[in-house]
């Protein structure tokens, strides 16, 4: 079977550049490089934080896939180091484009149903990515996760939110049933 030039070329150049988009997001999200120190990245604006991770915005930056543009960055920071970034997509047709790129470029989505919500969720080397659809809303989330922090973040947040038992006396206690 013989292949023609010029096909040969355009898959290639196809490969290439989801290749190009993939590596991307394995390094970094939106010029940042995963880990990178807070006290490195110009221009942010704290916007939340819940024990040693904090949220912060810079002002006027967006993100653009898949021919959408998608203002509001959240950039996700565990201990001062940059692990995630959240971006709300507001119409159901920014949700459709950016998950068939995302299938596109990183294969189909295992997907969670939720009681209120259902979760895209590909995986690319260090880097995880979450789409999130709410139900009853056109309102979801986009979501890119550095492994390597986020389970640190993850796991220091659960130790957090684990419920703490204290002794009430110095006894033994006596089960008498």
């Amino acid at each position: 079977m013989k292949i023609k030039p010029t096909l040969l070329i355009v898959l290639i150049s196809l490969v290439l550049v989801q290749a190009g988009h993939a590596e991307d997001v394995m390094q970094s999200f939106s010029g940042i490089l995963w880990g990178t120190s807070i006290e490195d990245v110009r221009g942010l604006q704290e916007s939340a934080r819940d024990g040693d991770i904090h949220y912060y915005k810079r002002a006027e930056d967006f993100y653009n896939i898949a021919g959408v543009t998608l203002p509001d960055v959240i950039y996700g920071f565990y201990q001062g180091k940059y692990f995630a970034a959240y971006i709300k997509l507001t119409s159901g047709d920014a949700f459709d484009k950016v998950k068939r790129h995302l299938d596109t470029v990183y294969g189909d989505a295992r997907s969670q149903l939720r009681i209120n919500q259902t979760i895209y969720i590909w995986e690319y080397l260090d880097v995880k990515i979450k789409l999130k659809q709410y139900r009853d809303t056109s309102d979801a989330k986009l979501a890119f996760y550095y492994m390597p922090l986020s389970m640190k973040a993850n796991e220091a947040k659960a130790k957090a939110d684990t419920e703490k038992v204290y002794q009430l006396d110095q006894y033994d206690p006596e089960f008498d049933f």
